[in-house]
């Protein structure tokens, strides 16, 4: 019976803390191997709390708690400051960093997601004036511009007209915008199809079929240029195996990545849009290496 509940008391305690975030459990271990760096230390040197005499049990228990505490508070802020603008790693010896910013103001090439028509209608029906997008058209770029290029592209890929006057690309597709109001380069991306409600959809198994041939896009047109990309499919894109949290989509771009064969000789950036995001970028550092032992 006390065996059994040893394992359920383990069995709690391990749920316990593989529930807590990347960022408290690496603060809680680092204080652990402090403490026992220093007891180590203490023991060798010859003292201990209990040469204190004028301490009860109480008293060095409390000090020994207040001690482990101490440090998991220093090393938690810690690893926050050090982490708080951006993580970086390397897949495939390309430098990959997450951070929190605006695609517009990040030097680089920068990828923002449309539908497979390329379309520059922003009507808050078809596009979102809201969304990088819509933004794009609006703010950035030249709608008349965009529909040339795309119409430029087409042509070149033998890509004709549907019956509704629109251009149907292949998902994954990227077209180079060298854009004259802003004087940026941005990589419009084929992410998903329009259904009849002109609604974008996809699912998992499209979504990373896209990621795949957009990895290998951008190794075409990349010319050696930093490439920006926000956390693709956290718009409106509404998949139909169920919603996708930031962490799902962000797995998927590390994980089509890590198993692309291309190899990219500049930095990729991928952007959490704005500062007050809910969750650590440290936690992002935790994702990369679940990717990586898979």
């Amino acid at each position: 019976m006390f065996i059994v509940e040893r394992v359920w008391l383990y069995k709690k305690l391990y749920y316990w803390y593989n529930n807590l975030s990347k960022r408290l459990r690496d603060s809680l271990l680092i204080s652990l191997s402090t403490m026992g760096v220093v007891s180590t230390i203490l023991s060798i040197i010859g003292f201990s709390l209990a040469d204190l005499k004028s301490l009860n049990i109480f008293g060095r228990v409390i000090i020994v708690i207040a001690l482990f505490l101490g440090i998991c508070l220093i090393a938690y802020l810690t690893i926050g400051k050090i982490f708080k603008e951006s993580v970086c790693f390397e897949i495939r010896n390309t430098p990959v960093s997450i951070m929190s910013g605006d695609i517009f103001d990040t030097p680089g090439l920068r990828v923002i997601g449309c539908d497979t028509h390329f379309d520059t209608r922003v009507d808050d029906v078809i596009i979102s004036k809201n969304s990088l997008h819509g933004q794009l058209v609006l703010e950035h770029g030249d709608k008349d511009e965009i529909d040339a290029l795309v119409a430029e592209e087409a042509s070149r890929r033998k890509i004709h007209k549907n019956k509704d006057g629109l251009y149907n690309f292949p998902i994954g597709t990227i077209i180079k915008y060298n854009s004259s109001v802003d004087q940026n380069t941005y990589l419009l991306l084929a992410v998903a199809e329009l259904d009849s409600q002109r609604k974008a959809r996809t699912d998992m198994a499209n979504f990373e079929h896209m990621l795949i041939k957009m990895w290998k896009e951008i190794d075409r047109v990349y010319s050696l240029n930093d490439v920006v990309l926000p956390i693709l499919g956290t718009g409106i894109l509404r998949f139909d195996d169920g919603p996708k949290h930031n962490e799902d989509l962000l797995r998927c771009m590390i994980c089509t990545r890590n198993s692309s064969a291309v190899t990219l000789k500049a930095k990729v950036k991928i952007l959490i849009y704005g500062n007050g995001n809910d969750y650590s970028l440290y936690e992002y550092k935790g994702i990369f290496h679940t990717v990586l032992r898979r």
